[in-house]
């Protein structure tokens, strides 16, 4: 038995099935991510399916039964399309991977609300001019692998439990976490933070809006929470968007 559910939703993917239909894959605020089919969404008579494009913000009305793996939208309305983020190439690519962690990192009707509006209120801020699209997605980042249960916050060794921010150099183990310079000559190292990164690293994970940094550096911490979580989750292979554009 099917029941008419409504919701707010993030579309991630869309894939053309048959002659008329598209099958999208959508993050939702009360089901988690789902896979829907809109049936006849390739015919100009269609009123819904130019609305469910990729990124777009939508609210839909669609049939949900739980033994059935894609879903059927009967109805759809347009939230936002985002349209500075998709008019500028650099809010394009980080726009892009927020989309991205969420169609490959989520689990099927595993429902997050905080996750959920953290993404929207995140496109949200990218879609708005002069903001720095790369600073604002490695905070997204930061709080994405929270919100999976892999933290990587921390502000002492996690060998000795030294203040890390009186070291020149700070370490990090996959295994074991932050290491100070001394216990990180006694370990394996997988990643190298100069004092001026990790400082940055801190400042960032705590929320703080006065942060010094480069865009290199954003860069550098990007690539570490992309190799943290390779590690962590070997089915994870990067986040091609932010290559691509």
């Amino acid at each position: 038995m099917s029941y008419l559910c409504k919701t707010n939703a993030l579309v991630l993917s869309k894939l053309n099935y048959g002659d008329t239909s598209k099958i999208v894959t959508l993050y939702t605020e009360d089901y988690g991510k789902e896979t829907c089919i809109i049936k006849g969404a390739r015919s100009s008579k269609s009123k819904i399916g130019g609305m469910v494009d990729l990124m777009n913000q939508i609210q839909i009305v669609f049939y949900k039964k739980d033994s059935r793996e894609v879903q059927i939208i009967s109805q759809a309305d347009l939230i936002s399309h985002f349209p500075h983020i998709k008019e500028s190439l650099d809010s394009l690519k980080y726009g892009s991977g927020v989309i991205e962690l969420l169609k490959l990192l989520t689990i099927e009707n595993e429902v997050n609300k905080r996750l959920f509006k953290g993404s929207i209120k995140i496109l949200e801020m990218m879609n708005t001019p002069d903001t720095d699209s790369q600073l604002l997605f490695l905070k997204y980042f930061t709080f994405f692998i929270d919100e999976l249960g892999y933290s990587v916050k921390e502000e002492e060794c996690k060998t000795c439990r030294s203040s890390l921010n009186e070291s020149s150099k700070v370490f990090f183990n996959y295994e074991k976490g932050f290491l100070c310079e001394n216990c990180g000559s006694h370990h394996i190292v997988n990643y190298e933070f100069d004092k001026e990164l990790f400082k940055l690293f801190i400042c960032l994970s705590s929320k703080q809006n006065d942060c010094r940094y480069t865009s290199e550096n954003l860069k550098r911490l990007i690539t570490f929470l992309e190799k943290f979580l390779k590690y962590h989750l070997p089915e994870f292979k990067g986040i091609k968007s932010l290559y691509t554009y």
